[in-house]
């Protein structure tokens, strides 16, 4: 979609992202690809029938609720939200897990994100990722500061299970 100028850059976000990082053990129902727009929205609305009709037409997906299905993956297209996703989505890192070439989130990005948004299921995948040690604590410290969500990593940690 790149290539053919739907969109002008991607980024794979979400669990899938952290499968890169991780033992294997995230479940997700779909792929979160972060995009920018080829065309800027002038409002908050972002439409995405661009994508979907690209993929329609040229890799015989199907719409099935609030996903666009490819070759039987669900994929959900989003935008950078805010400070953080979008300096996550500047930042990516290319990876190339069985030679087929992607960017993915950093992992203390998503780290952070997930801190941000505070989801249950969020708050597991944290869990499991300190418990592997697997992230740069300096860098995930760095990003808490910077985007004032040190108050909501401790109130994590104090909770009765606790993050590690």
């Amino acid at each position: 979609m790149v290539r053919d100028g739907v969109i002008e850059d991607y980024v794979i976000g979400g669990a899938t992202a952290l499968l890169y990082f991780s033992v294997p053990n995230f479940v997700t129902e779909d792929i979160d690809v972060f995009v920018h727009l080829k065309d800027k929205p002038s409002s908050s609305l972002i439409d995405v029938s661009p994508l979907y009709n690209y993929l329609i037409s040229r890799k015989n997906a199907h719409i099935q609720g609030e996903y666009i299905v490819v070759d039987d993956f669900p994929l959900q297209f989003l935008t950078p939200y805010d400070e953080l996703s979008s300096e996550a989505f500047a930042n990516a890192m290319s990876v190339s897990p069985e030679n087929i070439p992607f960017k993915i989130f950093k992992l203390e990005y998503s780290m952070a994100i997930m801190i941000q948004l505070g989801k249950e299921k969020y708050v597991e995948r944290l869990r499991t990722l300190m418990k592997h040690s697997l992230y740069n604590k300096e860098k995930l410290e760095s990003l808490l500061d910077r985007f004032d969500l040190k108050p909501k990593w401790l109130a994590l940690a104090r909770r009765p299970e606790g993050l590690q």
